[in-house]
């Protein structure tokens, strides 16, 4: 992590200087104060041109000589109006020759304007310059200074100006306006200088600028919006600086939310008009009358807004109504924690705010904590610490920052680790805003989330909050839309200062006194509260996961205090003996290694929705019948004394029942067969399982056989057989109308397992081991998405007939089955399927033909499967195929005539698809279509100039490869466990070095030693590719390094590189010839 400082960062401290104004202006006031001057400072005053004029910004009681002196050096610009008797007062000649000083020591810009007087006048001093001059010569004893002014003259004419006389025909309202569109375009360019010292903001204020489309006429909005301290305010400040000089009229009005509190929405409507309208007298008396003003006055200006920090729609409403308020080519730009805010009041376009990354995190917080870009020497690894502790938020990294600037090590040190049990009281107060501007129940699902479900997946999260009575569905968005949560791939993530800001406040009533708050999430509050008994009825959560098992001591009484508890979460802590009473007001109890062997007879939780009661001890749930009209989930998977499952005629509501790999299980209760509302039932490795409920089967269960009656649970959804001693499924399982996932993984295997059990002889009686598992007929499961039928033995008629009816499939398991072959109709009408796997299943030769809409195939491990040129040429989405272990395909050219039709239709897709794809082969050459090439396990590609341009789409990678040890994978239609083939790479410039990252560039699955070499043709889009820091160009880099990401279980042999752009797409059909990857 140090490198982050040190290596990927070129020092620098800060020395811009501090511009207060954009304009001085330098002019004889007795010349041109009432004309000329007067119209170009309101000119400039209208485009938002902040500008110092003498008589307008200079305070009484204050020494002019010292306000100006400070004025020229504050202001960006200086435009110096020679008139004909600017050089008869010493006061201007002053001034410029302190505006030639700015210019050479700060950078200044000099804009001289010549009113009808000639450039080579003021600069060889003739005429009327030439004449005051003979005066101050005779007046002023101070030579040096005479000399000053007479260089600063000359060196101001030499400057190209504006010349009044011979600029539009001597239009003096024209020059004017060109004048101030040539000072528009020239702070223009200092806004961009000034934002490659503003962290991230850069490429944050193009995305903005590109939704705004200056160019366009019509009123746009836009909003940004994200969490508190995000820098929403920041960018739409950056915003405002750079177009505002666009418009007939701009303002930027701060604080929204807070001003409308304190003063009223009809003072901000106020400031509007007169700030666009310069009326420096305005009173409206209420805001339908300031609306009315505001549509009625601006409807034909080009007007910028930007209201800041909005929370009310009543606010919008106010303040920017409808477009049809403002004139053509308005824009208002609105800032909010609140996306639906912008949702309802119809925003044109929308920008979430991200946090920093990690490279600009430690740039901003450099630039607080040292006044330079990088920490200072010796101070890395705690500046590192606070960066992680900010999670990429500027406001925390500005705080800390500050904070901690010009403390010793010490200090540091000390900070850090109040860090850790101690929150910033300035950044909390900041985000509590979000918090308090919630519902009631809104704040408990909250507060929820931050002390026990983040990171965890947002579908498990609603399940346990639905069961409060929380309302999760609206409430998690009211959550993600105040910017308090996030959710990525489906799991809901929090910020870490957003989640301390959660901590704080259920700890703020008492702050030394776990037992008193009303959720306990610290695991060691949580085993001291309930060792000593100090717990009390506030309670309503208790999660203790500890990461490593752990003994834990428990009191009885604990939890017959916490009367209000709903929540109740024990991971890995071993208890000598389970509880004598547990809170009736419990809703969701998740006790892994439950102790005891029955919940206590005492136990009638009417508002019990979940249990889960992972390894536990358990020998049945409960005794007799607990009438649990609420109780739709059971999970007592891995509880190997479990010999029953309780009776289910209390528990109407029940939808999911999981007893996974409860291998003592004999039988499940005969009141199932009432569970009318059952979508899951999962038995998968039950091996001691011999019954089915009588209301289901009618009779006994045959030994390896699915009751027929199994059909007309019509709620079902989901089926796991899996290694379970079933052979064949009920012809009655197609009436399940609903079912979207069916599974019987290794059920032939456990089928056999079984047998081996009994008498041989009773074994070849019945002859039934040789047919493998039967699926006869699937037609009528119109709803199934997912099926695996992997590792089941199955021979050739074992396969369902009717397989091609599944309109629904879209993904299936075939894979470590003794088919020969498969029925090209079966797979080729299966419109839907994206996922084909056939791995392990040694006795294929030829694939199926597969439908248009495949987009993987994995093979991996069929030995004797042979290639044919086109067979995966006609789908226009397949993005991967895996032919690992597929020895035949060594033999002859015919592998390589495949690979190169499917990569060459692979990349013609390019243009509709812009995504990545792989294919992995037997192979040992690198293609000559590849333009760097080279050996071992790494490759370094030199880029050309100019590499990375609007015609460059990604770059096509080929390796080499040999497995040093089995890839063990275990591919299910939960689809957890996928084997990938990783590369690291990183950018080189000329003094930079970017972070290392690691992308994926192929999948296989092979569970065997391979000794043959593959190879992998892979491309990845530019996108891909993107892991530099936004304010790094992508042309600077002039190298890229891949290497291998796993050198001790995949070796990588050889390397193919190619950049590709549009014009290579065109190209592929003149390549055959460079496309051999077999010798």
């Amino acid at each position: 992590m140090r490198n982050i400082a040190s290596s990927s960062l070129s020092c620098s401290s800060s020395s811009t200087p501090k511009w207060t104004y954009d304009v001085f202006l330098s002019f004889r006031g007795e010349d041109v104060r009432k004309n000329f001057v007067d119209f170009l400072y309101s000119s400039l005053q209208q485009k938002g041109i902040y500008t110092f004029k003498d008589d307008e910004k200079l305070e009484r009681g204050r020494s002019i000589s010292s306000a100006l002196l400070q004025a020229i050096k504050e202001s960006r610009i200086a435009v110096i109006i020679f008139s004909e008797n600017y050089a008869a007062s010493s006061w201007c000649l002053d001034e410029l020759a302190e505006i030639i000083y700015g210019n050479q020591a700060l950078g200044q810009t000099i804009l001289p304007v010549f009113y009808y007087v000639d450039p080579s006048v003021v600069r060889k001093q003739k005429g009327s310059f030439g004449q005051a001059f003979v005066k101050h010569e005779d007046e002023i004893e101070d030579k040096e200074r005479i000399r000053r002014w007479r260089a600063a003259l000359a060196e101001a004419a030499s400057i190209s100006g504006w010349d009044v006389p011979s600029t539009a025909d001597g239009h003096e309202s024209k020059c004017i306006q060109q004048i101030v569109e040539d000072v528009m375009g020239k702070l223009k360019n200092f806004v961009e200088d000034d934002e490659e010292n503003h962290v991230g903001i850069h490429s944050r204020v193009q995305k903005i600028n590109a939704f705004l489309n200056l160019v366009a006429d019509e009123v746009r909005s836009v909003g940004i919006w994200g969490m508190s301290g995000i820098g929403k305010t920041t960018l739409a400040r950056a915003v405002f600086d750079r177009i505002s000089t666009h418009f007939e009229g701009a303002i930027f009005l701060h604080e929204v939310r807070e001003h409308s509190k304190r003063y009223g929405l009809e003072n901000l409507q106020e400031k509007i008009l007169s700030e666009i309208l310069r009326i420096k007298e305005l009173r409206i008396n209420n805001v339908f009358e300031g609306s009315n003003m505001i549509k009625k006055r601006l409807c034909y200006k080009k007007v910028l807004i930007v209201l800041d920090d909005i929370d009310h729609l009543d606010q919008l409403e106010a303040l920017a109504g409808k477009h049809d308020w403002f004139g053509k080519g308005s824009r208002i730009i609105i800032t909010t924690k609140d996306k639906h805010l912008l949702v309802k009041h119809d925003i044109d376009r929308m920008y979430k705010v991200e946090v920093l990354d990690k490279y600009e995190a430690v740039q901003l917080f450099s630039w607080n904590a040292f006044k330079k870009n990088c920490p200072a020497k010796d101070y890395e690894e705690l500046s590192l610490q606070i960066v992680h502790y900010a999670g990429g938020l500027p406001l925390a990294l500005k705080i800390l920052g500050s904070f901690l600037y010009g403390r010793d090590m010490t200090e540091w040190r000390s900070e850090v680790e109040r860090l850790k049990k101690i929150p910033e009281d300035d950044i909390m107060k900041k985000l509590t805003v979000s918090f308090d501007g919630l519902k009631r129940i809104e704040k408990e699902i909250f507060l929820d989330i931050a002390c026990f479900f983040k990171g965890k997946k947002k579908e498990n999260i609603a399940r346990v909050l639905d069961s409060f009575n929380f309302y999760p569905h609206i409430g998690i968005k009211v959550l993600i839309e105040k910017s308090l949560i996030t959710v990525s791939k489906g799991r809901i993530l929090m910020h870490p200062l957003i989640q301390e800001m959660g901590w704080q406040i259920v700890r703020e009533k008492a702050p030394e006194e776990p037992g008193k708050h009303s959720r306990l999430w610290v695991d060691e509050d949580n085993c001291d509260v309930l060792a000593r008994d100090r717990v009390t009825e506030n309670v309503e959560g208790l999660w203790l996961h500890l990461s490593t098992p752990k003994y834990v001591a428990i009191k009885n009484e604990a939890f017959e205090k916490m009367i209000k508890l709903r929540l109740l979460k024990i991971h890995n802590a071993y208890v000598s003996r389970g509880p004598n009473h547990l809170p009736n007001e419990i809703r969701w109890l998740n006790w892994h290694g439950y102790p005891s062997k029955s919940l206590p007879d005492s136990f009638q939780a009417e508002k019990l929705v979940g249990i889960k009661l992972q390894n536990s001890r358990m020998i049945e749930l409960w005794k007799g019948i607990k009438f649990l009209n609420k109780l739709k989930f059971i999970n007592l998977s891995h509880s190997q004394k479990l010999i029953r499952t309780p009776d289910f005629a209390g528990i109407p509501s029940l939808e999911r029942l999981v007893l996974e790999n409860c291998s003592s299980l004999i039988e499940i209760h005969s009141s199932a067969g009432y569970l009318k509302s059952l979508k899951l039932l999962n038995l998968r490795n039950c091996t001691s399982l011999r019954r089915l409920p009588k209301q289901i089967l009618l009779e006994s269960l045959e030994l390896g056989r699915l009751p027929e009656e199994l059909g007309y649970i019509e709620s079902l959804e989901e089926i796991y057989g899996d290694e379970t001693a079933i052979s064949q499924p009920p012809s009655s399982i197609i009436l399940l109308k609903n079912l979207r996932t069916l599974s019987f993984r290794g059920c032939q295997a456990m089928a056999l397992s079984w047998r081996a059990r009994l008498s041989s002889l009773v074994l070849h009686a019945r002859g039934q081991d040789s047919r493998g598992f039967v699926f006869p007929s699937v037609s009528g499961l119109n709803s199934l998405a997912i099926l695996d039928l992997s590792d089941c033995s199955m021979l050739d008629e074992g396969l369902p007939c009717d397989l091609g009816s599944l309109s629904s499939l879209q993904e299936l398991n075939l894979g470590r089955n003794n088919f020969s072959s498969i029925s090209a109709s079966s797979i080729r009408n299966l419109s839907r399927l994206r996922i084909l796997e056939l791995i392990g299943c040694k006795r294929l030769q030829i694939l199926p033909e597969l439908p248009r809409s495949i987009e993987q195939v994995y093979a991996d491990d069929c030995t004797i499967l042979q290639g044919e040129t086109n067979l995966l040429t006609k789908s226009q989405k397949l993005n991967t195929v895996s032919f690992t272990n597929c020895s035949q395909m060594l033999q002859g050219l015919q592998t390589s005539k495949m690979v190169y039709a499917t990569w060459k239709n692979m990349l013609k897709e390019l243009p509709v698809l812009h995504t990545e794809f792989s294919i992995c082969s037997p192979g040992q050459n690198i293609p000559a279509w590849f333009t760097y090439q080279d050996t071992g396990h790494s490759i370094s590609v030199q880029l050309p100039p100019n590499w990375y341009c609007n015609e460059f789409m990604g770059m096509a990678i080929c390796i080499v490869f040999g497995l040093k040890t089995p890839v063990m994978v275990v591919r299910s239609v939960n689809r957890e466990n996928t084997a990938v083939i990783p590369v690291q790479y990183r950018y080189k410039g000329r003094d930079k070095l970017s972070p290392p990252a690691v992308i994926s560039v192929g999948a296989i699955a092979i569970e065997t030693n391979v000794d043959s070499e593959h190879t992998c043709l892979a491309y990845l889009p530019c996108r891909k590719l993107s892991q530099i820091p936004q304010n790094w160009r992508s042309n600077d880099w002039t190298c890229i390094e891949l290497s291998s990401y796993t050198p001790r279980f995949m070796e990588f042999k050889a390397w193919g590189v190619r950049l590709v752009y549009q014009k290579d797409v065109g190209e592929i059909d003149n390549v055959h010839r460079d496309f051999q990857l077999i010798e």
